[in-house]
């Protein structure tokens, strides 16, 4: 026993590969679904809020216009087609609120 009575330390560790081939493929594999995974879903999101916005940009433009149109109709003036054009749906709201 005199051989064997040394102190040995434990060390606990992932174990990436075996030693063959096909154990550090499938390694390198997993990794690879993984950063492809959130790539993924970090583009996917990434389009959803790029589609919100640009809707949310042509329903702005839509309003800017009617209030646009509506307020020339009435006014006769540039200056006040400008203005109601800057508060776009909240001017034609006001309108269709409380008439012409």
């Amino acid at each position: 026993m005199g051989q064997y009575e040394e102190q040995v330390e434990v060390v606990e560790a992932e174990v990436i590969s075996d030693g063959s081939q096909s154990s550090e493929k499938d390694y390198w594999r997993k990794q690879l679904k993984e950063e492809l995974r959130a790539e993924l879903r970090e583009d996917y999101h990434h389009q959803l809020r790029k589609g919100v916005l640009s809707a949310l940009g042509k329903s702005y433009n839509l309003g800017m216009m009617i209030a646009v149109v509506v307020s020339f109709s009435i006014h006769h003036s540039i200056l006040w087609a400008i203005i109601h054009g800057l508060l776009g749906w909240f001017y034609v709201i006001y309108k269709i609120l409380f008439g012409y």
